[in-house]
């Protein structure tokens, strides 16, 4: 009789087999699996160690791209580096470039970084995070210090609801709304004055702010928040950047400009105690530079109307261009990789299906066939195997390139500010 207990490891290997068969690794299988990134997998690490100390001095260390053809492992990596940032003491996020979230749309991308949020040391999120602030230590008190600061550029907004988080820390039902305005709520700025003014604090300089200018303070004081709570820093991990040539010229210079904010790139808009690292297609950097030339149209638009804006805007193509010394390549696997990787599909098809797929030869690695082609031909052909112990496997596979022409319709619309909005408060 096999027991619930007995079955629970089988279960989760199955969901791993399930995931890679899919192509879309989960947690568990990239455990399993690891990296053989080895040269990012040590950039990674390196930046890791440079984060706390960026913050301390105000600054941001830059984040870097990593690129790879279709199939190469890119989602799998960022999986691994999410392992390897909660390892190292850090909160990650990470986010999946789409229509859902557009990386020009700074508030929806905050969305979906708090959404995602993990931690290391405990289920949840943000709510759960701000469950280890302690408001009589030091680090609560230098956090406050430099929202209240007007050199750090926080909205008052900021200092209004830490403020209250302090003092009023027993109101559960406001603390509520505090935690969900720093998730990426709007604020009940009429609610936020009467409580100011019930603890001898008024502010009557508080006011609505359109959502999107918030988006680009909520990142930094979310990156403080979380060295507040006692984590290293915060990882956010963005995958398919390369979704953004599917969007129009204009949705695509805010996408540059944000990308150079998150990044690092730009001094007056830095988050310091954030590393950012993105993924994106081989073919993503031809498109952009070369076919749409993007690099020459944005400084015909916005040279004389808006400098500030096209020196982000550009700040974001720099960071992109082919050549960037803030670009890691994704290496193919060498022959001694490949047949690493076997082995541990091998076994974890074991584990999952209580079969062990006779040992077999490996082909030698190559351009025309990527890594998760040959994870799902293993997977495949064992399938018929274990069904089939006679059946002789011929297995067919073809190369799918992305599709990165301009498709205007995969852009929503934007929220409505707080000032367009007649319910705000």
């Amino acid at each position: 009789m096999v027991t619930a207990a007995a079955e629970r490891p089988r279960l989760a290997e199955r969901r791993s087999i399930e995931a890679l068969r899919a192509g879309v690794p989960n947690g568990s299988a990239v455990r399993e699996l690891g990296t053989d990134q080895k040269a990012i997998e040590a950039k990674f690490l390196d930046s890791l160690s440079q984060v706390a100390g960026e913050r301390s001095a105000g600054r941001q260390l830059q984040g870097f791209m990593v690129q790879g053809e279709f199939g190469t492992g890119k989602s799998h990596l960022l999986q691994w580096l999410q392992h390897v940032s909660l390892e190292a003491g850090f909160a990650c996020s990470k986010v999946v470039i789409g229509k859902e979230t557009p990386l020009g749309d700074q508030h929806k991308l905050f969305r979906a970084a708090t959404e995602s949020l993990t931690l290391p040391d405990r289920l949840g999120g943000l709510p759960e995070m701000v469950e280890r602030l302690r408001l009589d230590s030091n680090v609560f008190t230098d956090l406050y210090g430099l929202v209240r600061d007007p050199d750090s550029r926080f909205d008052p907004l900021f200092q209004a609801t830490l403020l209250l988080y302090e003092k009023l820390h027993h109101d559960t039902e406001l603390i509520d709304r505090i935690i969900a305005f720093w998730s990426g709520d709007r604020p009940g700025v009429n609610e936020l004055k009467k409580q100011l003014r019930l603890i001898g604090h008024p502010r009557p300089d508080l006011r609505s702010r359109r959502i999107q200018e918030l988006a680009l303070p909520r990142f930094r004081f979310l990156a403080q928040l979380i060295a507040a709570a006692g984590y290293t820093g915060w990882v956010l991990l963005l995958d398919e950047v390369e979704l953004v040539a599917n969007l129009s010229l204009t949705a695509r210079e805010r996408s540059y400009a944000t990308l150079a904010s998150l990044a690092g790139r730009v001094r007056a808009r830095t988050v310091p105690g954030l590393l950012m690292v993105g993924t994106v297609t081989a073919e993503f950097t031809g498109v952009i530079f070369e076919q749409r030339r993007d690099q020459d149209k944005v400084v015909q638009r916005w040279g004389e109307r808006d400098p500030a804006f096209l020196a982000e805007v550009e700040a974001g193509l720099e960071f992109l261009a082919p050549g960037s010394r803030r670009w890691m390549r994704i290496r193919q696997p060498d022959a001694d990789a490949l047949r690493l990787t076997h082995d541990r599909v091998r076994a974890l098809y074991e584990g999952a299906y209580g079969w062990l797929p006779a040992s077999e030869s490996v082909p030698e690695p190559g351009p025309s066939r990527s890594m998760r082609q040959h994870v799902r031909d293993w997977i495949t052909r064992w399938d018929l195997l274990r069904l089939d112990p006679a059946y002789q496997p011929d297995i067919e596979t073809r190369a799918v390139a992305p599709d990165l022409a301009e498709r205007p319709d995969l852009e929503m619309h934007d929220e409505l500010g707080e000032e367009d909005d007649p319910t705000a408060t």
